[in-house]
């Protein structure tokens, strides 16, 4: 679009385009207001997105034991720790886990490094309780921290029920 003083259309600084009636002039001043949103706008959305931390390095998501040793083998290649996440859709905790623990910035630093393996249980078919019992967990919420390589549990790691944020990062240091 080429720039001039008047304007039929307009970006927001939230990404949003506005029409302008043709009979509204618009003064350069305006106009250079209206790029100066528009320009820091972008650069906050850009700087944003470069000081995100990733949530974690690998996720996956398994619902049975097949697909659990298959996750595993694929991730050996990459990762020495990974983080099990025993959980439901049913389960309240779980919830708070997804939506308020996992995204705090002090557990996606410590996860920089980790992979996650996100156990989905809500069916509590013959597959959920044949990876449960492999993993010697009753249920969700459960959380620990395996060698990815062998799929041995790290001692000191594994959390069942509710637990604070401060927890998680503690047993994730020594692998960060």
């Amino acid at each position: 679009m080429p720039i001039s003083t008047r304007l039929t259309s307009a970006i927001t600084s939230s990404g949003d385009q506005i029409v302008v009636p043709p009979h509204r002039a618009i003064s350069p001043q305006a106009h250079l207001a209206t790029r100066r949103q528009f320009l820091t706008g972008g650069l906050a959305i850009t700087a944003a997105a470069s000081l995100s931390v990733r949530a974690y390095a690998a996720q996956l998501i398994v619902t049975n034991l097949e697909d659990f040793h298959s996750g595993l083998a694929r991730l050996s290649m990459h990762y020495e720790a990974a983080l099990i996440d025993i959980g439901a859709q049913w389960c309240a905790f779980c919830q708070t886990i997804d939506e308020t623990i996992l995204p705090d910035p002090r557990v996606r630093r410590a996860m920089e490094r980790i992979a996650l393996i996100k156990v989905d249980v809500t069916k509590m078919d013959q597959s959920s309780r044949d990876i449960l019992q492999y993993l010697r967990a009753d249920g969700p919420p459960t959380l620990f921290v395996v060698q990815v390589a062998s799929g041995r549990e790290f001692s000191g790691t594994r959390s069942v029920g509710a637990f604070r944020t401060s927890d998680l990062v503690r047993r994730l240091r020594p692998f960060a």
